[in-house]
């Protein structure tokens, strides 16, 4: 390495700023699992992509002059986003969030040929109004906090190599100004704050495919994929791209699309060749009719790729691929819901989903967003209503591969702002940006337009946000959805709850908790009961959720089908208690429900990805607490129960339970408590429980549920999803502690204060954590560097346990600065180059090395007091 190399490599050291390297990001062989501004990158693309979320200060409150670059932040929290403004508690509900001004600040180095690109900042969504500074010049501000926005910042930022500083204000407050607009404190559900989706640093060419949340163009900007006709492996589509040239001459241009399999082989190609003035955008229409696709079905969820290449002067000025499914959805009235010109077969069993996570708020990363869409996809459900905003993209990409189908929702409940026409029109504004964002899903079902239960909505208002849909998506397949009384007047596709004798199909888009509240002050019910209560709790939940199941069987194929209310457990502005009646509770934990809704699905039904065939649940823990009669989930047609040793019998499913797929199998009196307690020394005698699934005479699938004895020990598990983890400052996983006896069967009525504590490049997001049925759950979070992390669970008296993890480079290149990471900085020395001597150089080595040693042992002094704290 020469001198000047050497001169180089310290100048970009001390500048304070860091491009980690990443594996390719390309093709779908080995693309990250998730889209980037809706896209998918190319290897060698001149479009880059850095992930922005890593190393910012932040602060609650709004200290005059955040935006400029001289202000000094030196004592600001350093944070990784995706971020929620705060580590809340397990009972964040009745406006125990924080709710205000928040600042975001982060330098970072103008990357390598920002010159001759043109750079983009791209926000997933910021809780609440926001405004961004780029060195000290403000360039964006943002309404509302479920939709993206970007901002080009290439005339903001310095020099290539040189610091930049970007600013970032959110406010989480109250604001009748934009949707939902609802004050927290009269909402079912919390504006959680924060940064708490991706941002994206996106370098692009002068000649280049447009944002879509930049573009003016009519169902423009981007790629759009849609689909006009399938006939069997045969299909119609329309490629709209939208190009622009931002350079100073005029150009002639190819656009070639190629249509892509799932594993990144050429089906189709077309190519447009135009000539584009500077300045000038344009969109292009490109038909085509590929033959031999693989559609796409809920069943069978089957992506191809279209590949966009804008081609200069036979040089490619910009590349990327666009996801999507070939599927035609129809809705046929009394014959019900079509998937490519076939009778769906089955009614759609679903769920309401809120986003908001255990501990960090709204800000779950994009594997929390998977595993969310994994657990509920294997658990018998197969559409998902977003409750009452948009869900992230990641959550999107999941629900495509595996099938999962989602009712999308514009921001808003129970509110209208009669007095400010400032919020219809942005009613209308989040509608086309859901439709750009959403329009090449092919999970996406329905189109939620209007304001949830909200009655003093106009017609007049309804009526404009189902014209802005269809204008920005006109195509078939595409279905407005409102409650019936008001859809039917404002001319929409389709009905929530709409009765038999309607022309059109129709959803319950909320049923089985209501009907179930003792009072709306209170709100006390049968179906909302925490999974520390119990197994006569949970099982009293599972019974009411049976119930509506078979109502909802019974309907014609007119009502395609029924979400509850609602998933997962949630936190709420107006009530002291979160929601506790999901099948999931906000530790992605299940309850007897769950299995229940997981047994709906046939067992000859299989889908990649999930665990799916014939099953057995026994929702019964052999405790001396535990009933005398045993439910069972199955999807068999028989189930047969020992216990002790002893045949009990073989049933067939509750016979009052006729219309839904699988009733559950319920044996009366079989459990007695003195049973076990009768015979402890008989040492040969194996204490448990066995169901066996039986089809057409046959034991398929058996489990086995054993006694727990003495409280020993704890079992550490990690439950990943086969998601791992990404080392790029914000993934998280849950680790779960189980209390168990010697033989390592877990006991689910042991109360204890498990202590975590970690050691390599990852930390914890919870500490000394209380059992829940026997599990207490802790989230690990990674650094920004790959390697091991190590997690020892431990409480007083018992067999502590250590479970090892690996987390691995982010598939996108990390952009951020090493000052914010605890790395020290030691500023450019201000002498020419020819100046710097080669002592110089070493010296100012040494000085480095001296500073991260201090640095080092700091972190661990830190460490040390934190853990004596714990």
């Amino acid at each position: 390495m020469n001198f000047k190399t050497t001169l180089l490599l310290l100048g970009c050291w001390f500048a304070g700023s860091r491009v980690a390297a990443a594996p390719s990001q390309g093709g779908p062989a080995n693309a990250s699992r998730f889209s980037t501004a809706g896209f998918y990158s190319i290897p060698g693309s001149p479009r880059k992509v850095f992930n922005f979320n890593p190393g910012w200060r932040f602060l609650k409150g709004n200290p005059k002059g955040a935006e400029a670059p001289g202000f000094n932040d030196d004592a600001w929290q350093v944070v990784n986003l995706p971020h929620g403004l705060e580590t809340l508690g397990e009972n964040a509900s009745g406006m125990r969030n924080y709710q205000g001004p928040a600042w975001y600040r982060k330098s970072f180095v103008t990357p390598a040929g920002a010159a001759k690109q043109r750079t983009v900042l791209y926000f997933e969504a910021v809780m609440g109004k926001s405004a961004l500074w780029v060195n000290g010049q403000k360039v964006a501000e943002h309404f509302g906090g479920y939709l993206p926005f970007s901002a080009d910042i290439s005339s903001y930022l310095n020099p290539e190599g040189q610091p930049n500083l970007a600013a970032l204000f959110a406010d989480n407050s109250d604001d009748p100004s934009y949707p939902p607009g609802k004050p927290q404190d009269a909402l079912d559900f919390t504006y959680l704050g924060g940064v708490y989706r991706d941002v994206f640093l996106i370098q692009a060419s002068p000649v280049h495919i447009t944002f879509t949340t930049e573009s003016k163009t009519i169902a423009g900007g981007g790629v759009y994929v849609a689909v006009k006709d399938v006939n069997g492996n045969n299909a119609r589509l329309d490629v709209k791209t939208e190009v622009i040239n931002e350079s100073n001459a005029a150009v002639t241009l190819t656009l070639r699309s190629t249509l892509e399999d799932a594993g990144g082989k050429a089906l189709l190609r077309e190519e447009k060749k135009i000539s584009l003035p500077a300045g000038a955008s344009r969109q292009l229409l490109q038909e085509m009719n590929p033959r031999g696709i693989r559609p796409w079905h809920p069943d069978d969820p089957y992506l191809h790729f279209i590949r966009t290449e804008v081609i200069v002067n036979g040089k490619v000025t910009d590349s990327y691929r666009t996801r999507f499914g070939i599927r035609l959805f129809e809705m046929r009235g009394d014959e019900g819901f079509f998937v490519n010109k076939k009778y769906i077969g089955y009614k759609l069993s679903g769920v309401n989903r809120h986003q908001d996570y255990v501990f960090v708020g709204n800000a779950l990363v994009n594997s929390g967003q998977w595993r969310d869409a994994k657990l509920l996809r294997e658990g018998g459900v197969n559409i998902v209503r977003g409750a009452h905003y948009p869900m992230d993209p990641a959550f999107m990409d999941a629900c495509d591969e595996l099938g999962l189908l989602v009712a999308v929702a514009t921001p808003g409940w129970q509110f209208f702002n009669t007095k400010d026409p400032l919020f219809e029109k942005r009613i209308g504004e989040d509608v086309r940006n859901m439709a750009r964002r959403d329009r090449n899903y092919a999970s996406v079902l329905l189109w939620e337009t209007a304001l949830n239960e909200t009655d003093d909505q106009t017609i007049s208002m309804m009526k404009e946000q189902h014209r802005i849909t269809h204008e920005e998506m006109p195509y078939p397949g595409i279905f407005t959805v409102s409650d019936v009384d008001k859809a039917k007047l404002a001319g929409f596709d389709f009905y929530y709850h709409g009765a038999m004798h309607e022309e059109k199909c129709s959803f319950t888009r909320e049923y089985g908790d209501g009907g179930e509240v003792e009072n709306f002050y209170s709100q006390n019910a049968m179906t909302r009961v925490k999974r520390e209560w119990g197994e006569h709790a949970m099982l009293n939940q599972a019974t009411i959720r049976a119930n509506g199941l078979d109502d909802i069987y019974s309907t014609p194929p007119k009502r395609i089908g029924a979400a509850i209310w609602c998933g997962i457990d949630h936190q709420r502005g107006y009530h002291p208690d979160p929601f506790w009646g999901g099948l999931l509770d906000v530790y992605r934990m299940p309850r007897y429900s769950y299995y229940l809704f997981k047994s709906q699905y046939s067992p000859g039904f299989q889908l990649k990805g999930i665990s799916t065939g014939p099953m057995v649940y026994i929702t019964h823990e052999l405790t001396q607490v535990s009933d005398k009669d045993v439910i069972i989930y199955s999807n068999c047609e028989e189930v047969r129960l020992t216990w002790l040793g002893k045949l009990i019998g073989t049933l067939k499913p509750d016979s009052s339970l006729r219309r839904m797929p699988h009733a559950p199998f319920v044996f009366r009196n079989v459990f007695d408590y003195h049973d076990i307690s009768s015979r402890w020394r008989n040492k040969s005698d194996k204490v448990e429980m066995i169901a066996e699934g039986i089809i057409g005479g046959k034991v398929v699938c058996r489990e086995v549920k054993k006694y727990a004895e003495r409280t020993t020990g704890i079992k550490l598990t990690v439950d990943s999803l086969d998601m791992g983890l990404v080392a790029d400052g914000a993934d998280f996983v849950p680790v779960r502690a189980t209390i168990v006896d010697n033989k390592g069967i877990p006991k689910v009525l042991a109360a204890e204060e498990v202590h975590f504590e970690i050691s390599g490049n990852g930390s914890l997001i919870g500490g000394i954590m209380k059992t829940q049925f026997g599990t207490a759950t802790v989230l690990v979070k990674t650094g920004v560097r790959p390697g091991q992390i190590k997690i020892k669970a431990s409480a007083a008296g018992l067999k502590s346990d250590e479970i090892t993890l690996v987390s691995t480079a982010s598939p996108l290149p990390l952009l951020y600065s090493e000052n914010t990471s605890l790395q020290p900085v030691l500023p450019v020395p201000s002498m020419k180059e020819d100046q710097l001597t080669n002592a110089d150089v070493e010296k100012l080595k040494e000085e480095n090395a001296r500073l991260r040693q201090q640095v080092t042992s700091k972190e661990q002094e830190i460490m040390e007091m934190r853990s004596r704290i714990r």
